[in-house]
């Protein structure tokens, strides 16, 4: 189909394009990629296209009518999975990586965090400190975290706090 077509060709924001642009607005959760035109922002939030995000942003549509449950022999439960470390295969990941690719991740990390607000770059060391400490300090040191106040969980890994 035509779509196929232009998404295959152009990209996945082809509907930007003046040429090909409907009578109203487009309005999906596509961000970046090639062709974008645009970036969707409205002022002080943001569109953020993923949840739960600090900003706002989307938020899972409440069920609408009864679960149906498949007709099935024997029990059916809903439970959490038991893992109780949402952390540790990043961190496995991480450990197997070889040096180069650790310094590429690092530098990314850095490169990107370094244009968000501070909250959210403390957030993110946080994060990658309970994946594996070393990632989360040498993160923290790229971003200039300094001598007095940091977050909690890069404290405990022995990452300094943000200079201010």
């Amino acid at each position: 189909s035509y779509s196929d077509t232009q998404r295959y060709r152009v990209g996945p924001n082809y509907l930007q394009l003046p040429i090909n642009a409907p009578v109203t607005t487009p309005r999906t959760n596509q961000r970046d990629g090639q062709m974008a035109y645009h970036v969707d922002d409205t002022g002080e939030n943001p569109h953020v296209n993923y949840e739960p995000s600090s900003l706002g942003g989307l938020e899972e549509a409440p069920r609408g009518g009864a679960d149906h449950e498949p007709q099935i022999s024997g029990p059916l439960v809903r439970r959490k999975l038991s893992r109780t470390n949402e952390y540790a295969q990043a961190g496995e990941r991480y450990r197997t990586m070889p040096d180069d690719e650790r310094e590429d991740l690092v530098f990314n990390f850095v490169d990107f965090l370094g244009q968000c607000e501070e909250h959210i770059q403390e957030r993110m060391v946080d994060h990658l400190t309970k994946c594996d400490p070393e990632l989360g300090r040498r993160v923290a040191e790229g971003l200039g975290f300094g001598s007095s106040n940091g977050s909690a969980t890069a404290r405990q890994a022995g990452v300094p706090a943000r200079a201010q």
